[in-house]
């Protein structure tokens, strides 16, 4: 709920205090006639907005220089710069550009005209005499779009400072876990290494449950550093052989590799200018996913390929796995979300998020294609402007 507001009526002519509710607006009236001015700003007045006069096309220039504004009645007729040329000058100008113009006349209704203001960029095109309920309603709606507008605009900034926060506070608490949580995996093996003669079976698989979720727990805290450091660090851009990071990556997965007797093709990679720590993450991530997700009843097959169109390298990881069911979808890339049990498929429910934030972070885009029984093709695109073949 935005909190109430006190806002002037800043009109040229007179002043005074109101008190309103909402999201304040301005009304920017411009006509050379005195009359005009005030016999609008009365039909106007009951709006709850801030009404500015102007008695001519450069002090409404001026005024929009200082004010911001949800819409602008302009007189057609003046002299010195007629409405028209007023309206140029405010579409060229990037801060008074996109602001709702309607044009108020009382010369020739032929059709030239409106279709000059809709060129200009009017949003509507009335006469005089003016129907108040009509000028009235016209208006109001196009201060609603700017509140509701404006609203949109506060209710985002207070949602990312609030992401921002949460991630401050889950990078400060993940950075101060890591050391307990070393030191209680450490003296687990200590335990194990030393005293593992004295305990009984039942006392080794307690130790077992310690270390798996010490392991585990670092595993977690591993990855939400990750995800936290994602648009707070400044990113290190070089050149990256793509190949030779998907064999590092392999070389990490090598005993899940040949405990499960996997194949893994893969297309010759580009050479790129990007972030070796996103490419790392995506590599470990989606190619890791697909060894686990595997129900042991086929030899895992994996391919890796990659395209390039319109300035970007679009990357794909398939597999052969248990695939995804369409009513998890948006659960995939949701941080801390699982799909399936930890018993059945371990894993932090972080790696995916990392992965989306990652991409998006730098451009890109990350999207999949699966179903149940039949696998999973992950895709991704990463920006290149050098285009260098490895």
């Amino acid at each position: 709920m935005v909190a109430a507001s006190i806002v002037k009526n800043a009109s040229s002519e007179s002043g005074g205090i109101t008190a309103i509710s909402g999201i304040s607006s301005n009304i920017l009236i411009v006509d050379d006639r005195k009359e005009n001015l005030i016999a609008t700003e009365k039909v106007l007045k009951n709006l709850d907005s801030t009404i500015f006069k102007a008695g001519s096309g450069n002090e409404a220039l001026s005024l929009m220089l200082r004010h911001r504004f949800a819409v602008i009645l302009l007189d057609v007729q003046m002299p010195e710069m007629d409405g028209f040329e007023t309206a140029a000058l405010m579409q060229d100008h990037e801060s008074m550009r996109g602001v709702p113009i309607i044009f108020v006349t009382a010369i020739s209704k032929e059709e030239k005209y409106a279709t000059q203001a809709a060129a200009i960029g009017a949003v509507d095109y009335i006469f005089k005499p003016i129907n108040p309920e009509i000028l009235r309603s016209k208006v109001k709606v196009y201060i609603d779009l700017y509140r509701q507008h404006e609203q949109i605009l506060q209710l985002n900034k207070t949602l990312s400072q609030s992401n921002e926060e949460l991630e401050r506070f889950a990078y400060i608490c993940s950075h101060d876990m890591q050391e307990p949580v070393r030191m209680m995996n450490s003296y687990a093996d200590i335990l194990n290494e030393e005293y593992r003669q004295f305990l009984d079976a039942r006392a080794q698989k307690y130790l077992e449950f310690i270390k798996g979720n010490a392991s585990h727990l670092q595993k977690m805290i591993f990855d939400i550093l990750t995800f936290s450091r994602v648009g707070r660090e400044e990113p290190r851009t070089e050149h990256i052989d793509c190949n030779q990071m998907v064999r590092e990556v392999l070389e990490e997965f090598k005993p899940v590799i040949e405990r499960k007797q996997a194949h893994i093709a893969c297309d010759p990679l580009p050479g790129l200018e990007g972030c070796p720590t996103l490419m790392h993450v995506l590599f470990q991530n989606l190619i890791g996913n697909a060894l686990k997700f595997q129900d042991g009843s086929r030899q895992p097959t994996i391919s890796i390929q990659v395209e390039f169109a319109n300035g970007e390298w679009t990357f794909s990881v398939q597999d052969n796995g248990i695939g995804i069911d369409p009513a998890f979808n948006d659960r995939v890339f949701a941080i801390f979300q699982r799909i399936h049990r930890k018993e059945d498929y371990p894993g932090t429910g972080i790696g995916l998020s990392t992965c989306k934030k990652f991409v998006e972070f730098y451009g890109g885009k990350i999207w999949f294609q699966s179903a149940p029984g039949k696998g999973s093709i992950f895709f991704f695109t990463i920006l290149d402007h050098t285009r260098v073949a490895s």
